[in-house]
C-alpha cells in the first residue's frame, strides 16, 4: 500500500471515530462575579452500555465556556465544576444508541459559600410505609429550600437549623449509594442536615430506608417534625389496612408500581409537631366453607340447564302431543276454553246439566277452541278468541244445540 493510500485511510478512521463521538458544551456563570468562572476545571464522568466509566476534564475559557468534544456514545453523562472547595452538578446529558444529535448544550452557575441557615426551611417531608415478610419498611425523603443566592454549609460548631426526625426504635439507615451524603449527621431519633444546600427550592435532597421492628402486626409509632415543615405526606400500602394518623388529612390513595397506598396530607407544621400513626392490620374475610361452594355452584349449574333446556323440551312436547294438545299459556284460545269449561262444571255441580249434556258440550267446546288454535298459527287475521257462548237452557232443562229453534225433548220453541 502506497504512503498516499495509507494516509487516506487513517484519515476516514479519524473522520468515522468523529461521526459517532458526542459533544457537551456550555457556559458556567456566576450571579456577581463575571470572571468568576473563568480557568475553572470542568469534568464530564460517563457510563457506557457496557457500564464502564468514562472521565474526561477540560478549563473554561475567560468567559466561562466549556466545551467536550470526542466523548464515547452511546453513553450518558454528569457534568460538573469545582469552585470554593465545593462541587457544583452542572446537569446530565445522555445519547441513546441511533440518536443522529450528538451535541447538547448544559449551561449552570456557580455561587458563593455562606454559613448562615436561618433561611433554610425544610419544604417537603414524605413517609413511604409498606410491609414486606413480617417486616414495616419506611422510606423517608426530605428536601430543604435555600431562597438566598448563597450556598449554605453550616459548621459543626453551631446549630444546624433543619432536622428531620426518625421515629424510635428504627433499624439502621440505608441509602441509595450505601453511605449517608455529605453534611447529613445522624443524632439519636433525628437528622441534621449542615449542606451544602444549593440555592432554589430543591436545594437539598435527603432519602432514607429502615426497618421498624414491631410486636405483633400492627404499627404504632410517631412522626416529629423537629424544624417545622412546609408540607408532609404519608403513604401507607394498602393491603388490607386502616389506618390513623392523628391530625393529617386524609387524600385520595395513590397508586405506585401496581400497589396502592392510602395517603394522608398536611401543611405548613410548627417545630415541634408530633403526630401519632397507627397502622391496624384487619383480620381477612371469613371465607365459605367448600362443600358450600360446591353446593352453590351445583345449583347454579342446574338452575342454568333448566333455564336453558326449558324451551326445548316444551318445544318436543308440543311436537309429539299433536294439535290437539299443544295449547300455549299465552294462547287466548286456551284462554277461552279454560273460561267456558269452568262455567260447564259449575252447570253440572249445580244440577243445571245432565251427564250427557256435560259431554257433549266439552266435545262441542274442544273443537271451538281448536279451530280458533289454527287461525292464531296460521295468521288469518281472526279476532281474538273469546269466551264460548253456549245456548240458554230450555224451560225443562235440556240444553239446545248450536243452530236449533226447538228443543229437542219438549219440542217448544226457543
Amino acid at each position: 500500500m502506497t504512503a498516499r493510500a495509507l494516509l487516506v485511510f487513517f484519515a476516514l478512521c479519524a473522520c468515522a471515530v468523529r461521526a459517532d463521538a458526542a459533544a457537551i458544551e456550555g457556559r458556567i456563570t456566576h450571579p456577581t462575579k463575571p470572571g468568576a468562572a473563568a480557568r475553572l476545571v470542568v469534568e464530564a464522568i460517563g457510563l457506557d452500555p457496557q457500564e464502564q466509566a468514562i472521565m474526561r476534564q477540560t478549563k473554561c475559557d475567560e468567559q466561562g465556556r466549556y466545551h467536550f468534544d470526542d466523548l464515547p456514545a452511546p453513553a450518558a453523562y454528569l457534568v460538573r465544576a469545582q469552585y470554593e472547595g465545593l462541587t457544583f452538578p452542572g446537569g446530565s446529558a445522555a445519547f441513546p444508541p441511533g440518536q443522529t444529535d450528538k451535541r447538547q448544550t448544559l449551561d449552570f452557575k456557580i455561587y458563593d459559600k455562606s454559613e448562615d441557615g436561618s433561611h433554610l426551611r425544610l419544604a417537603t417531608l414524605q413517609w413511604v410505609i409498606a410491609r414486606s415478610a413480617g417486616v414495616w419498611r419506611v422510606q423517608e425523603s426530605a428536601t430543604v429550600a435555600n431562597p438566598d443566592d448563597r450556598v449554605v454549609v453550616v459548621p459543626p460548631a453551631q446549630p444546624s437549623p433543619i432536622g428531620v426526625g426518625l421515629p424510635a426504635g428504627h433499624g439502621k439507615l440505608e441509602t441509595f449509594f450505601g453511605r449517608l451524603p455529605e453534611g447529613v449527621d445522624v443524632r439519636g431519633d433525628g437528622v441534621e442536615i449542615r449542606g451544602p444546600v444549593f440555592p432554589g427550592d430543591e436545594g437539598f435532597s435527603l432519602q432514607v430506608e429502615f426497618d421498624l421492628e414491631q410486636k405483633g402486626d400492627d404499627l404504632a409509632t410517631e412522626l416529629t417534625v423537629p424544624s417545622g415543615v412546609d408540607n408532609l405526606a404519608v403513604y401507607v400500602q394498602d393491603f388490607g389496612v386502616e389506618v390513623e394518623a392523628g391530625e393529617l388529612h386524609p387524600a385520595r390513595p395513590a397508586r405506585q408500581e401496581d400497589q396502592t397506598y392510602q395517603t394522608f396530607i398536611g401543611f405548613d407544621l410548627p417545630a415541634g409537631t408530633r403526630l401519632p400513626l397507627h397502622v391496624r392490620v384487619l383480620p381477612p374475610a371469613s371465607r365459605t366453607p367448600l362443600y358450600l361452594v360446591v353446593l352453590f355452584a351445583a345449583l347454579g349449574a342446574g338452575a342454568l340447564l333448566f333455564f336453558v333446556a326449558t324451551p326445548v323440551v316444551r318445544e318436543a312436547l308440543a311436537r309429539d302431543s299433536g294439535p290437539g294438545e299443544s295449547l300455549d299459556a299465552e294462547s287466548p284460545a286456551k284462554a277461552a276454553l279454560a273460561s267456558a269449561l269452568h262455567d260447564l262444571e259449575h252447570d253440572f255441580e249445580t244440577g243445571k246439566l245432565s251427564a250427557e249434556d256435560r259431554v257433549q258440550l266439552r266435545e262441542d267446546l274442544r273443537h271451538e277452541a281448536l279451530a280458533a288454535l289454527a287461525r292464531e298459527r296460521l295468521g288469518a287475521g281472526a279476532a281474538p278468541v273469546t269466551a264460548v257462548a253456549r245456548p240458554a237452557p230450555c224451560s225443562c232443562g235440556r240444553i239446545a244445540a248450536e243452530g236449533d229453534r226447538f228443543c229437542a225433548s219438549c219440542g217448544k220453541a226457543l
